[in-house]
């Protein structure tokens, strides 16, 4: 029985990969635990550790056989293969610590917020019956330090608002025609010959009103001017 997974402090800070192997038969079972790390978790090889789970009074754990190959970035993930025997009724723990790398922005999947998966871990042993047995932990799953993504989108939105409005100013002073055209000769839109229509109107209303108090004021003035006359 195995069990993977990470222990850390934050998404952007280290932490260590963490496997429980259990062995819950009553004599030694010999083990080859094979796992596979991305490159793009950087891991520290001197931090790797087998041990018994405290509280279990176990012999020291020794490693029979270890193999790793190192990590090229872009290109090849880590390896690491180990041979040890797990005693009766005991759970070892595999600990390695790393430091998850900083990716180029093409490189992130779609959804980058929701990290990436570790693969599973492989444990060959053999049964009680001689049979090769294969199992596979846990595919923990780690949050990798994500950059801003909307930064970009921001200062393509503004260079692209700026370079439309400057280019579109300059096109069309340098394309158009000037010419003095008479005030008749202009064809009026939908929107202006309305406009036109209100002015014209409101004009009409002024000019009514002003009339009406014309004719108001024009007498008062006559009969002020005849008693001055009288005076």
């Amino acid at each position: 029985m195995a069990h993977t997974y990470i222990s850390r402090v934050s998404s952007s800070s280290g932490g260590s990969l963490v496997t429980l192997l259990t062995n819950t038969r009553d004599t030694p079972l010999p083990v080859l635990y094979l796992q596979v790390v991305p490159w793009w978790l950087r891991l520290y090889i001197h931090t790797l550790s087998l041990s018994s789970v405290p509280g279990e009074q176990t012999p020291p754990v020794e490693l029979d056989n270890l193999h790793v190959e190192l990590a090229r970035d872009r290109v090849s993930p880590y390896t690491l293969e180990m041979v040890f025997t797990v005693p009766p009724h005991t759970t070892l723990k595999f600990s390695i610590q790393f430091e998850p790398l900083l990716l180029r922005w093409n490189e992130y999947p779609p959804d980058a917020h929701h990290g990436r998966h570790i693969p599973s871990g492989v444990i060959t042993y053999r049964d009680t019956d001689e049979v090769v047995v294969r199992s596979f932990s846990d595919s923990p799953l780690v949050y990798l330090p994500t950059p801003d993504f909307s930064m970009p989108f921001n200062v393509l939105c503004l260079v692209s608002t700026v370079i439309a409005i400057v280019y579109g100013s300059l096109f069309s002073l340098t394309t158009k025609r000037l010419a003095c055209v008479k005030e008749s000769e202009v064809k009026k839109g939908l929107l202006l010959q309305l406009i036109t229509a209100l002015r014209g109107a409101l004009r009409k209303q002024d000019s009514a009103e002003s009339k009406q108090v014309d004719d108001i004021v024009e007498p008062k003035k006559e009969q002020n001017k005849k008693q001055e006359e009288k005076l």
